[in-house]
């Protein structure tokens, strides 16, 4: 694909991409989507190496937010590799951003894996006894079990929620996101929402 420099420039303000790896993507696209698809995919597989790195997140921060009624307000643990990227205005709008979407969606657990057992068991019986799972083939049941828990619990779950600022990308992929473009894991270790009256 034939581009020019704005157009660099344009891809990087658009996806926070570096320089080079804009060049190198427009390059080797044949269309602007195309370009966009490559750097995605080229942030989720840093992004993946970040998070499997095994290195210890022990700095970052607890931030806080509080709605402007006063009504309903967040507190929340997110936490990084180093104190340099605990404090760039990334990880602080991350956490920004995670304390808004708390506020707004009031999720019960940060991951899938946070949500008790039981919980879950109880979520199970609930679809094996729901009549349409007899119309299921025996093969395909656990299949059919385990899409039905996720969708059940995609709104309790932080991580599986729909931000609310664009609801097309996951939170987990935006803190993906944040990941590829400080080079750091970052985990959002756990938060606190407070109601009023409740």
């Amino acid at each position: 694909m034939e581009f020019a420099a704005a157009d660099v420039k344009k891809l990087r303000e658009e996806t926070g991409a570096t320089f080079a790896d804009c060049k190198n993507a427009l390059t080797e696209s044949k269309s602007w989507d195309d370009a966009v698809k490559y750097l995605d995919a080229r942030r989720d597989k840093k992004a993946e190496k970040m998070v499997t790195a095994g290195r210890e997140t022990k700095e970052g921060g607890v931030f806080s937010y509080v709605h402007h009624n006063n009504r309903v307000g967040v507190l929340i643990e997110l936490n990084c590799n180093t104190d340099f990227v605990a404090r760039s205005d990334g990880f602080r709008d991350l956490a920004n951003d995670l304390a808004l979407q708390i506020v707004g969606v009031a999720p019960k657990y940060v991951n899938f894996e946070d949500v008790p057992a039981e919980v879950i068991e109880a979520a199970r019986q609930k679809f094996a006894e729901d009549p349409s799972m007899a119309r299921v083939p025996e093969a395909r049941k656990e299949e059919v079990l385990a899409g039905k828990l996720n969708k059940e619990f995609a709104s309790q779950v932080l991580m599986m929620q729909p931000w609310i600022k664009d609801e097309s990308v996951t939170i987990s992929d935006l803190v993906r996101k944040v990941i590829a473009g400080t080079g750091e894991n970052i985990i959002v270790r756990r938060f606190s929402r407070f109601a009023l009256g409740e």
